[in-house]
């Protein structure tokens, strides 16, 4: 995250609070070291006036190799104070650290372009589409692991963009796992999933056998709490793309080992079954089903009516 030496100045930009956290915890454990952070590390909110903070800036550190000064939310005191901010990067104080924490951080700005060169921005804007992946993949190596694509998939699925959220999950699911290396979609399913109750995996199980009756049960065991219908189409957009990434490789050549999902037996041939139900072209109004339950919901049409109407239409 950050770069080479201690710099006099860090910028923390971007919209998600959990990694403008992270960032910031990791470079005060760089400025500070092993010190009492109580003798060294000052924080001030937006409002905080600008000699106070020089003063802090200014003061020798004691018993610490640096002191570190936070401003929090600070996109109104750098508004409000650029151009002596500006000034004072010009000869920082040598042993001390100014870190930043703003949402926006534009670029047509010259403190932007004097802390790009005596400081370092570090942007914190939560990441998209694979980027999210690779950020599971990066939470899990940190802790030892490695996590499989899917179970990654089914995550983001389930839980959705939230960081802090995921990376709890992911602390959850390493500790679960024990000495395995690899989080699988079974722990994912197991460990998170399965906090919705028992009907989670049943659903895809029912959706699986196009035993509508047993999805339908299993629908209505996971619509406790408002919310939850976000969170069970994204279990069965999880679903659907398994099946259709498994159906576009067997349909490039593919064996079916390495076409198909890691299941036990019986789950591999209920799967394989269902492929034969539900070909590319059927597949591709499987998901227009998924778009309309989704649109249908956000539009104000009651959740279960809408869902049961989907799962109907995917077990058919």
């Amino acid at each position: 995250m950050t770069s080479g030496p201690v710099k006099p100045v860090y910028v923390l930009h971007g919209s998600d609070a959990f990694l403008r956290d992270a960032a910031r915890r990791e470079i005060l454990a760089q400025v500070v070291g092993d010190a009492d952070p109580q003798l060294c590390v000052t924080t001030f909110d937006a409002a905080a006036p600008l000699a106070d903070v020089l003063d802090e800036l200014r003061t020798l550190p004691f018993l610490a190799p640096r002191r570190a000064v936070v401003v929090r939310d600070a996109d109104p005191f750098v508004s409000n104070h650029r151009q002596a901010l500006e000034k004072y990067l010009q000869a920082p104080a040598d042993a001390a650290c100014l870190i930043l924490i703003v949402k926006s951080w534009p670029a047509n700005t010259r403190l932007h372009r004097i802390v790009a060169k005596v400081g370092q921005a570090v942007s914190c804007s939560p990441p998209e589409g694979a980027g999210l992946a690779a950020w599971l993949r990066d939470a899990a190596a940190r802790r030892g692991k490695e996590i499989a694509p899917d179970a990654a998939a089914l995550l983001i699925q389930w839980v959705g963009p939230d960081l802090a959220l995921l990376d709890a999950e992911v602390e959850k699911l390493s500790l679960y796992v024990g000495d395995r290396r690899t989080i699988s979609p079974d722990d994912a399913g197991k460990l998170v999933v399965a906090a919705a109750g028992p009907g989670a995996f049943e659903l895809t199980n029912a959706i699986t056998a196009a035993d509508a009756k047993a999805a339908l049960n299993a629908l209505d065991g996971m619509l406790n709490t408002r919310g939850d219908e976000m969170k069970t189409l994204g279990l069965i957009a999880w679903h659907l793309r398994r099946v259709l990434k498994a159906q576009q490789d067997l349909a490039a050549g593919r064996s079916e080992k390495d076409a198909l999902p890691r299941m036990p037996a019986a789950a591999r041939h209920a799967f394989l079954a269902m492929l034969g139900r539900r070909p590319l072209r059927q597949l591709q109004a499987d998901f227009r089903r998924l778009l309309r339950a989704d649109l249908a919901v956000k539009s104000g049409v009651p959740p279960r009516a809408a869902m049961q109407q989907l799962v109907i239409g995917l077990c058919s």
